[in-house]
């Protein structure tokens, strides 16, 4: 009997054994199953607009570059091929599962497409957001068919996957934004804020460092709806995105922040109107900010971008110990007032006591024609040459303003230049500027190399890092909060 037992034990053990490899195989047959997590379209925003650059396939096991290709070359291989109208320039693998980061091996595949033309007027069609319509919708989906098997780093192999749906969107630069919604209970009104937070700081702590703050006016796009939260500043253009980018966080950390909401003229025409309920719900996100995160209140920065200036200088000349300094481009006072009768007068004193309020650099193209004859039949000239004449004025007041102009023009600034020859005409200029004891600087551009029209100043203009390094040396002695 009891040997009868033993026996018995000892076959139920086996067969325990038995099962349990059974299981251990069928897992690890399961875990050795290579497949596709997730395929997302990626956007960027361009010079002129946000637009469709990419496509990114993550796959749960990492692929050598070689094991994917689109050529021609005879035997042909194109493991990818794209329903959409638009054309695959190259394939490339990372892990980092960020875009032109090429890497020998990684989990993620990106599929880069080309543009249908190049040009700043032309390629317009391809903007991601309707201008006309001032509206922003979910983009159309992307149909691609993965052709052929894909042996991964560890032999597996995903298998031909037929057409892909894609829907979910990646955006850069701006997935990097939190938006929150403030609410005033009070006259009922509310207005979204986008920050941007650097690693490591969504919580106050008291041992991180303060950082800056810079601060966002934007023009009337930041009533752009695109399902409620109002990115419009973010996704017109890139001027907010340039302080936000690897390379500028890691120059100057720093928290970004703009605002998107209802569309609201008084926020942009406050010299008009006297009051904005917008502008006081920024003022107050602005103090929400500094409450809530390890911001340097010695260290907070204004810059805005056309109609954005009307609300910023406002700011300023209400709250002259905010801002350690300033960045307007292609505004100048005049246009402020347009609705008043004495527009000369008062765009004068208003640039006047914002000079004698902060350190301020004003940009503008020379030949930008917005509010060209607004002064009237017998005034002809263009935005930069009125601001460049409003310098000359502000230093006779007393202010000695550096005016980029010269005798003939020859001190302008070239806009098509990026990197670091862009920023040797900014150094140039400030160190002219810091020769002659200058504050503040006046800064204009050569026509013709601004693109698509001179009045897009922001995009050489913020893109430049020297201009950003000028903002950021700045300190206020006596800050507000």
């Amino acid at each position: 009997m009891k040997k009868a037992m033993t026996t018995m034990a000892i076959g139920m053990l086996v067969l325990m054994l038995t099962l349990t490899n059974s299981i251990s195989a069928s897992a690890a047959k399961e875990s050795e199953e290579a497949y596709l997590v997730e395929a997302s379209i990626v956007t960027e925003v361009l010079d002129w607009g946000e637009t469709v650059t990419a496509l990114r396939l993550e796959y749960s096991e990492e692929i050598w570059s070689g094991a994917i290709e689109y050529a021609a070359d005879s035997p042909a291989k194109l493991t990818y091929s794209l329903v959409n109208d638009r054309s695959i320039t190259n394939l490339y693998v990372n892990n980092s599962g960020k875009k032109d980061d090429v890497q020998v091996t990684g989990k993620y595949v990106f599929i880069n497409l080309g543009l249908t033309s190049e040009d700043q007027l032309t390629y317009r069609d391809q903007i991601v957001f309707n201008q006309a319509a001032v509206v922003r919708p979910a983009l159309s989906h992307f149909y691609l068919f993965q052709n052929e098997e894909i042996e991964t780093v560890k032999g597996n192999i995903i298998p031909a996957l037929g057409c892909i749906e894609i829907s979910n969107e990646i955006r850069i630069g701006i997935d990097d934004f939190k938006t929150f919604t403030y609410t005033n209970e009070k006259n009922d009104t509310f207005l979204n804020y986008h920050l941007y937070i650097p690693e490591g700081y969504d919580t106050k702590g008291d041992g991180l460092e303060d950082l800056p703050l810079v601060v966002h006016f934007p023009a009337s796009d930041f009533g752009y709806e695109d399902d409620g939260r109002y990115l419009g500043a973010l996704f017109t253009h890139p001027e907010v995105l340039y302080w936000t980018t690897e390379e500028a966080q890691k120059e100057h950390p720093a928290f970004v922040v703009t605002v998107g909401g209802i569309a609201n003229r008084e926020f942009n025409n406050v010299f008009t109107t006297g009051e904005s309920a917008m502008l006081d719900n920024y003022m107050t996100i602005i103090r929400q900010i500094t409450e809530d995160y390890n911001v340097d209140t010695s260290r907070i920065y204004a810059f805005s971008i056309s109609a954005g200036t009307n609300p910023m200088y406002y700011s300023i000349l209400e709250n002259p110990n905010l801002f350690a300094a300033q960045i307007t481009v292609s505004m100048d006072t005049y246009q402020m007032f347009k609705d008043f009768d004495e527009i000369r007068t008062l765009g004068e004193e208003k640039l006047d006591e914002v000079l004698s309020t902060v350190p301020s650099w004003l940009f503008a193209g020379l030949t930008d024609a917005t509010g060209a004859g607004f002064l009237g039949e017998d005034d002809t000239r263009m935005k930069g040459e009125r601001l460049r004449d409003l310098g000359i004025i502000m230093n006779e007041k007393g202010h000695n303003v550096d005016i980029g102009y010269g005798e003939k023009g020859e001190l302008m600034w070239n806009g098509l230049l990026r990197g670091k020859e862009a920023e040797a005409q900014a150094d140039e200029q400030l160190a002219r500027a810091a020769e002659n004891g200058s504050e503040s600087l006046i800064t204009l551009y050569i026509p013709g190399t601004i693109k698509p029209s001179m009045h897009w100043a922001w995009n050489p203009t913020y893109s430049n890092a020297s201009v950003r390094d000028w903002m950021f040396s700045h300190v206020n002695e006596n800050p507000m909060f």
